[in-house]
């Protein structure tokens, strides 16, 4: 796991298909869609309200559902550090001793590679399966949190979109999207978009 400040993030996943507008420097950095085809990409969302029990299976089949060519980004657009804060948290998951501005500079998370089997936790290598439990620890705080957030991979333009309690998961297929509902509908996230 790697942090990545906006312009090694924005290198990563292609200049030519994502770009940055500093809306509120200190807070917000919203990651969007440029270039071809960004205004053909069509979203499927749920109010995101899984069982807790579910709740590692679901973000690992948020990664999952992204192509396998490639490390998984958590890019984090809005963080706030309110009461009780999950910001520190947050941070202790990414290393010791960071500022509390630390997202400000370095808003991207890069993953090191997953397994190509993420729900079989005897599939990965040790390595693996620790930058699994990290994205699943990080999901949930930005969850709780009411962060925004996209999980993306570096060559595609499909994503996941963590808004304001609900997920959204956007594609220019058909298939991906029917995929996303189909994932939906095997957790019972059912509840439409707030």
């Amino acid at each position: 796991m790697k942090s990545l400040n906006i312009t090694e993030a924005i290198k990563y996943l292609g200049e030519d298909k994502f770009a940055v507008s500093l809306e509120n420097v200190w807070y917000r950095r919203l990651l969007y869609r440029v270039g071809d085809g960004a205004e053909d990409s069509e979203r499927i969302g749920r109010f995101f309200d899984p069982s807790p029990f579910q709740l590692s299976n679901v973000i690992l089949s948020m990664a999952d559902w992204l192509p396998k060519t490639s490390q998984r980004l958590l890019w984090i657009d809005h963080f706030s550090d309110g009461f009780p804060s999950q910001n520190r948290h947050f941070l202790n998951i990414l290393g010791q001793g960071f500022a509390s501005d630390y997202l400000v500079e370095n808003p991207a998370i890069l993953l090191a590679p997953l397994s190509d089997d993420l729900l079989d936790q005897l599939a990965g290598t040790h390595e693996q399966n620790a930058e699994a439990e990290a994205l699943i620890a990080l999901c949930t705080l930005l969850s709780v949190s009411g962060w925004d957030a996209k999980l993306l991979t570096s060559g595609s333009t499909d994503y996941v979109e963590f808004w304001e309690g609900n997920v959204f998961f956007y594609s220019e297929s058909n298939d991906a999207l029917n995929r996303a509902a189909e994932l939906f509908d095997f957790y019972d996230l059912n509840t439409p978009v707030t």
